[in-house]
C-alpha cells in the first residue's frame, strides 16, 4: 500500500486530500486497518500539488468526520486484493471452447 496523503477537510461531496502527485481516477482508496474508505472522484488544483476528492463508501458515510487528519492510501500497481475481480475463464468455458476446435 501507498500513501496517499492525509485528508484535510469534509465538504458535501466527500473528502478532501492534498496529493503529491495524483493518481487515476476511480481508484479505491483505504485507512491504515486496510478498509476500504471510498474512491477518487474529482482531481484539481495545481498540477504541482493537487487536491483530490474522494467519495465515501456506504459503510464511512457515518463517521466521515472522523477522517480528518488521517492518513489514507492507494493500492500500489500489481497488488493484489479482496476487490480485485476474477479475469480468467471459467473452467467449463474452457472445455467448450476447446470441443469447438
Amino acid at each position: 500500500m501507498r500513501l496517499l496523503g492525509e485528508v484535510s477537510h469534509v465538504t458535501k461531496r466527500g473528502l478532501v486530500l492534498r496529493v503529491p502527485e495524483a493518481p487515476k481516477e476511480s481508484t479505491l482508496v483505504y485507512d491504515g486497518a486496510k478498509r476500504r474508505v471510498g474512491i477518487i472522484i474529482d482531481i484539481f488544483g495545481p498540477t504541482s500539488m493537487p487536491y483530490i476528492c474522494i467519495r465515501p463508501a456506504m459503510g464511512v458515510k457515518d463517521d466521515i468526520a472522523s477522517l480528518v487528519g488521517k492518513e489514507l492510501y492507494i493500492k500500489e500497481e500489481g497488488e493484489r486484493g479482496e476487490d480485485r475481480k476474477r479475469t480468467e475463464m471459467p473452467r467449463m468455458w474452457k472445455r467448450q471452447a476447446r470441443a469447438r476446435l
